[in-house]
């Protein structure tokens, strides 16, 4: 029987599963403790979700953390999806599949991303979702076909998509020594882009590659020079099957190097000039091709304006939900008439998620900046994202002005080192 829940679920790290087989891969350090924080990134749709709705989880939360959504005004059934002993890392789509809840037939749903199960568990739950075919998503989330895409549509920003060694050092070269991006076809957030800022740098990524090449791996690499930019900021809409575009909203995207940091409205000069400058209508162009290729659902385009002035409308296209769609679907959820909300990220380290998190809610209410529904305040989305020695703290700042905004900041700033500093006082002491 359909209900007016709707089902929310997903993994987050999505692009390795889209990546194919036999595609060389550039140099990059592997880091676990990055990965345990991605795993638990589901949390964050917790903020998106409506009155009743169901979020599947891949691990169990705090109960401060049920308690301080409820205060928030979340109101979501949280569940962990069933473990699959045969499969211990698998993603929550696939622990879905191992034992499928029989309560949620007609229920609709609203997948982070698709991937090659999420059809199947669509059909499993009995939910009620149009999903495309994985097949599109692949083929659209790849950077080589949105540099295409921009070469077609006459933009500005394009790269050179090479399929060897050689052809890799041809175009660095052409850039007569600029700083050059290397990207990964299927990389994201800084993961996937390595900067040629030497030809020490050059030369190890040629090294890397041409071993890969000599066994069978397939060389594709987006090669760009690095722009001189001023802003870096997201459009995120939905795509119909036919093409139309429903717009969500743009959002200014704060990083750390290549590292998201955080998203907050744009201001109001750089909405101005993106109107002058057409931003919009080439979105829906964007939106008109993905449905073209057989895509329809959430997107984010990222996109940047150089300190020229000019316009990199479309750097890369997510066929997917994203941090910047969940920003401002929790500034629906959390804002006021007369507030605005952001995200936040801060770097914490920690050997117990559970207790931090815990920790920092006493914290946060001792300062008095704990949100509440209706107010203004400091508001954690997530619990197990703080696992690990690169923990991340996703935080949703409610705040009347600029002067309450930067307040905020201050005290999040001050629980994070309190916090930090108690972690390595509890390791130095043991």
């Amino acid at each position: 029987m359909t209900t007016g829940r709707v089902v929310r679920f997903g993994t987050f790290d999505v692009e390795r599963r889209w990546r194919p087989d036999g595609l060389a891969t550039l140099p990059a350090i592997t880091d676990p403790a990055a990965d345990l924080v991605t795993s638990a990134m589901d949390e964050l749709l917790a903020v998106t979700c409506g009155p009743g709705d169901v979020l599947f989880t891949g691990a169990d939360v705090p109960p401060s953390f049920q308690a301080v959504l409820q205060d928030a005004g979340v109101d979501v059934d949280h569940r962990v999806a069933p473990p699959d002993p045969a499969a211990p890392g698998a993603t929550v789509e696939r622990r879905l599949l191992s034992r499928p809840p029989e309560d949620l037939r007609g229920t609709a749903s609203t997948p982070y991303a698709v991937l090659p199960e999420t059809s199947e568990v669509v059909r499993a739950l009995g939910l009620r979702a149009a999903v495309p075919e994985c097949r599109a998503v692949r083929t659209v989330s790849s950077k080589s076909w949105s540099n295409e895409l921009v070469r077609e549509l006459g933009l500005f920003g394009a790269g050179v998509v090479v399929d060897s060694v050689p052809r890799l050092l041809e175009e660095v070269e052409a850039l007569d020594g600029e700083t050059v991006l290397l990207k990964d076809p299927f990389g994201v957030s800084g993961r996937g882009t390595i900067e040629v800022s030497s030809p020490g740098v050059l030369r190890s990524v040629s090294r890397v590659l041409s071993r890969q090449a000599d066994r069978g791996l397939a060389v594709e690499v987006l090669v760009q020079r690095r722009f001189d930019r001023v802003a870096d900021f997201s459009a995120q809409f939905h795509v119909r099957a036919d093409g139309r575009v429903d717009w969500y909203g743009v959002r200014l995207i704060e990083n750390t190097g290549f590292t998201y940091a955080g998203s907050r409205p744009v201001p109001a000069e750089l909405g101005t000039r993106l109107a002058e400058l057409g931003y919009r209508a080439v979105l829906e162009e964007v939106g008109a091709a993905l449905a073209g290729a057989g895509y329809h659902g959430p997107v984010c385009v990222d996109s940047m304006l150089l300190r020229d002035g000019t316009l990199v409308p479309v750097l890369e296209i997510n066929p997917r939900m994203s941090m910047g769609l969940i920003s401002i679907l929790a500034a629906r959820r959390l804002a006021g008439p007369a507030t605005r909300a952001r995200l936040a990220v801060r770097t914490l380290p920690t050997d117990s998620p559970h207790r931090t998190f815990d920790a920092l809610v006493e914290d946060l209410s001792a300062s008095r900046a704990l949100f509440r529904s209706g107010g203004t305040g400091l508001l954690p989305l997530a619990a197990n994202t703080l696992l690990s020695s690169r923990g991340r703290l996703y935080c949703a700042v409610v705040a009347r002005d600029q002067d309450e905004d930067r307040m905020l900041d201050t005290v999040l700033d001050e629980v994070v080192a309190s916090l930090a500093a108690r972690r390595v006082a509890v390791g130095h002491a043991s």
